[in-house]
């Protein structure tokens, strides 16, 4: 018989001992007491401290099950997700018991079924229970139980000892949401055989010519080959271009159980997977057929296979895609220079069919606090469309303290050509390594889903956890040269995991068995077609903050030393994988989402609850020592006049848009060299409506940040450099500034001289970075000095030049810029052939507090398409410097850019897309108030 499958869909949550819900899988506690109307929505108001009594409940699911499995044939119940400590029970007989909400589980239940069938009616559903117990109350047994509270930042301290999502305990930008249920879809399976595995190993050859394809599956079968006929597998693989090629697998095994098969094919010329800009995303479509010799049945579909038997009936078909690409992480030592300890060192890069990328991109946190909502069209419009196409971005980080994201949020990268960076779900914590019931939950968590992403061509670099090795290094002081064999023993006993059982599982799961394992992808036998593994994001050097090696986490700006943003450029490491400045959310958001939503905007308002201070608003932002932080940012760089919510927003949205352009371009700056590989934002995206890293708030708007970093990382930008001496340096910045290391900052003496007061003096360099493959074309460039005060402009310097693929030329090198009268540098620059414009930046002299804005002449015109006014053109022209011009999102509005700098004599046209009549309102530094 052909393999059946049925999802199970409807089932019901036990509320209470007389309330039962209709529900649907899959599903969690929250979303159903919400449903029901027993709480309301925990994201607004203050509702997350009401619904804080849930996560100590024990709850109860069950669903319907008609069972009409033929005889001989095996049924099983397959559960791809269990959020966490479930019971589950088919008609009373207990049948599973799981801890770990990344596992799933396939239970056969045959006997049961059997069982059951001679004292119930074929019409009779069976009942299938699940009961969850309280993540919170088992973590806080487990761990008074093995030696109580570990080191851990953020969330509840039991969190370590529990296989959950991290987030939900709460962190520094989302709530305490401790939550349970069937969180991934439920199946029940009825066959005689079927298909337990497949894996596909690829190697391609240095010169990307040749690849070969080394299938292997693995079956499960129910009858003996007597019963059921000779089993045998075939593969159909479907080219990008529509080739097919069939081949035959072998089995490895003997007599009734032949188990696992395997097949290699060549493919000459590959049809090539590709990072987005860099080529196509070409997926090979490779289906595996499972049939026997049996009874030839023309009524069952099947797919024919290269043998010398007759058409057989299909028993299983497993259809998967493949990209195939070559992947390096490229460790070369850079020079050294005896007088730079920031020089020297390692790269750290990655290169993907030969071609070195730039990897400028995002972190992911889990689109929601309830992963059971989160869409499809969520997930594509966060990926392919706002980091994507609209974004610049080619790189998303997966942070370690989410989940193992799912099919769709991979199928849209790989199809986006959007690289994948994964961590291992674990972050922030001292980890319980030494329980032997810890590690061995967690390497079948690792192993099952990588088997999983072994698939995906966006998938290049997994690693062991994020900021573990942190923690270890400020909170545990572990010793690097500490022997292996005494890891597991020490007081960071998850060092052991990092380096020693995760890159054996991800060399032999991803990669085929090839490779050295850490910074490896299979190079060595494999051809670099796997994964790279990495043991902890940041890692490598001296220690966790070493900037010369590996990967490092920049929060010395808003965290650490709380240095200038205008200090990211000198705060640089060979990867940044993560980096962020904080900012409020869109006005409408914290309308939608923060206020008490039973009462009116205007009672909001009388109640004083509409103000930056509130409690409600102090509510939704979780981050340590928030208000000291973001108060001393906003004042140290701009004149704060009515103190409302209006200006809070826009202040801290500039701020983060300003942090965010000095970082992208000062890092990229860096790539021509190698010095810098890649620059990840903290963060893309939000889970609730909060004041948070995010450029893009829980509701899909962006932030003027979003604009700004998708306009630094263009295939060619520019790169505007000022450099001005400072009359009162902060020590402890620039000790940070020439270390390699932030414990090495401490150990250098330097004087501060906060009262001598020299000249200042500022120089301005120009440059283009180009992150494309391949020479520009011939570009024109204009440098522009535009007075801020009246609008007066100087044409610096006009010229021709073109950028070699991955590298950086200089337009203008170490040229004086008049600081007695306030001057804004502008450059712009056109295709030579085309004369359309390829990029326009700007530099400003700063602070901005020093500077005031009155009487811009800014003129904001709109420009309908056509009479429907479904689209416009936005004509922005002004008289005098104008900074960060800021439009208001709108929901169904689609800008072409935002937050711009406008400069006399140089007329921009912003499209708008899905306007429809409405209001255009903006803003810009040192208005009162907005403008339509």
């Amino acid at each position: 018989m052909q393999l059946i499958t049925t999802k199970i869909t409807d089932g019901h949550a036990e509320l209470t001992s007389t309330q039962i819900l209709d529900t649907s899988f899959p599903t969690n506690i929250h979303l159903d007491l919400s449903r029901a109307g027993t709480i309301p929505d925990p994201h607004l108001g203050f509702n997350e401290r009401t619904v804080q009594w849930v996560h100590d409940k024990i709850w109860r699911y069950s669903a319907p099950l008609l069972v009409a499995a033929p005889p001989r044939s095996r049924v099983c119940l397959v559960f791809e997700g269990l959020d966490t400590f479930a019971t589950v029970f088919l008609d009373g007989v207990k049948i599973l018991e799981s801890d770990n909400m990344f596992l799933s589980h396939r239970v056969d239940v045959t006997d049961i079924i059997h069982d059951k069938r001679s004292i119930r009616r074929p019409t009779d559903p069976m009942v299938l229970t699940i009961d969850f117990e309280s993540a919170l109350k088992k973590g806080d047994e487990i761990m008074a139980k093995n030696g109580g509270e570990r080191p851990t930042w953020n969330g509840h301290l039991s969190r370590v000892f529990v296989r959950k999502a991290q987030y939900h305990y709460g962190w520094d930008w989302g709530p305490s949401l401790i939550t349970c249920g069937p969180w991934k879809p439920i199946f029940l399976q009825i066959y005689t055989g079927r298909i337990a595995s497949v894996k596909a190993i690829q190697t391609l050859s240095p010169d990307l010519k040749q690849a070969t394809i080394s299938l292997e599956a693995t079956i499960e079968t129910h009858l003996t080959s007597a019963e059921q006929g000779v089993y045998f597998l075939s593969a159909l693989i479907l080219s990008p271009s529509g080739k097919e090629t069939r081949i035959s697998l072998s089995p490895q095994g003997t007599g009734s159980d032949p188990g696992t098969y395997r097949s290699t094919t060549e493919l000459s010329n590959p049809e090539l997977w590709h990072p987005r800009l860099h080529g196509a995303q070409n997926l090979y479509t490779i289906t595996f057929i499972l049939t026997t010799s049996s009874v030839s049945s023309s009524s069952e579909s099947h797919i024919p296979h290269t043998t010398t038997t007759a058409p057989s009936p299909v028993l299983d078909t497993v259809t998967k895609r493949l990209g195939i690409r070559r992947v390096r992480l490229v460790q070369d030592a850079l020079p050294s220079l005896p007088t730079d300890e920031l020089s020297g060192g390692t790269s750290f890069y990655f290169e993907v069919n030969n071609i070195p990328i730039f990897c400028g991109g995002s972190n992911w946190i889990p689109a929601d606090s309830f992963l059971p909502r989160v869409t499809r069209e969520k997930l594509y419009t966060l990926l392919a469309t706002l980091l994507g196409s609209r974004g610049n971005q080619s790189m998303v980080r997966v942070w370690g303290g989410g989940v193992y994201e799912s099919e769709d949020f991979y199928d849209i990268c790989d199809n986006a050509g959007i690289l994948v960076w994964q961590d291992v779900c674990l972050a922030c914590g001292d980890y319980p390594a030494h329980l032997d019931s810890f590690v061995a939950s967690i390497s079948e968590e690792v192993t099952q889903n990588l088997a999983r992403l072994r698939w995906h061509p966006s998938l290049v670099i997994v690693a062991g956890n994020n900021e573990d090795y942190q923690v270890a290094d400020e909170e545990l002081g572990y010793e690097q040269d500490q022997p292996e064999s005494e890891w597991r023993a020490s007081k960071f006993p998850g060092r052991w995991l990092y380096e020693k059982v995760f890159p054996e599982i991800v060399r032999d799961v991803c990669n085929g068995g090839y490779g050295e394992g850490i910074g490896d992808s299979g190079e060595i036998g494999g051809g670099s077609a796997g994964v790279v593994y990495w043991p902890g994001s940041p890692w490598g050097g001296e220690d966790s903050t070493d900037r010369t090696v590996g990967d490092i986490h920049q929060w010395n700006i808003w965290g650490g030393v709380q240095a200038p943003y205008q200090r990211y450029p000198d705060l640089g490491g060979r990867f940044v994988s993560e980096f962020g400045m904080i900012s409020y959310p869109c006005v409408q958001t914290i309308k939608e989402g923060y206020l008490d939503p039973t009462v009116s905007f205007e009672e909001s308002v009388e109640r004083g609850d509409w103000n930056p201070e509130s409690e409600i608003a102090e509510h939704h932002m979780k981050a340590h020592s928030f208000e000291k932080r973001c108060i001393a940012y906003l004042t140290e760089n701009f004149r704060v006049n009515d103190g409302s919510m209006e200006e809070r927003v826009y202040l801290s949205q500039l701020l983060q848009s300003e942090a965010m352009g000095y970082a992208y371009r000062g890092w990229r700056k860096r790539w021509g060299s190698y010095e810098c590989g890649g620059v990840l934002v903290w963060q893309l995206n939000d889970v609730w409506p909060v004041t948070s890293w995010a450029i893009i708030d829980f509701y899909l708007r962006p932030k003027p940040a979003f604009y700004i970093i998708s306009r630094a990382l263009a295939p060619i930008t520019l790169i505007l450099t000022r450099s001005t001496n400072n009359p009162k340096p902060n020590s402890k910045v620039e000790a940070l500034v020439r270390s390699k290391t932030t414990k090495g900052a401490g150990k250098l003496i330097l004087h501060s001289t906060p009262h001598i007061y020299p000249p200042k003096t500022s120089t301005i360099q120009v440059c283009v970075s180009s992150t494309s493959p391949t020479k520009s074309g011939l570009l024109k460039a204009e440098i522009r000095f535009v007075c801020i005060n009246t609008g007066r402009s100087q044409l610096v310097w006009q010229g021709e030049a073109d950028v070699y693929g991955n590298g950086l030329v200089t337009l203008l090198d170490n040229t004086p810029v008049l600081e007695d009268d306030p001057t804004v540098v502008q450059a712009l620059l056109w295709d030579s052939s085309t004369g359309v414009l390829v990029a326009r930046e700007t530099d400003w002299p700063q602070p901005f507090k020093y500077y005031t804005f009155p009487d811009r002449g800014l003129e904001v015109v709109v420009v309908w398409t056509d009479e429907t006014k479904e689209d416009a053109g936005i004509r922005v022209s002004a008289k005098k410097p104008v900074k960060g011009l800021v439009f208001e999102e709108m929901d169904g509005v689609t800008w072409g850019d935002n937050c711009i700098d406008v400069v006399p004599g140089d007329e921009q046209v912003i499209t708008v897309k899905g306007l429809k009549g409405r209001e255009v309102k903006w803003r810009y530094y040192g208005m009162e108030t907005c403008r339509n």
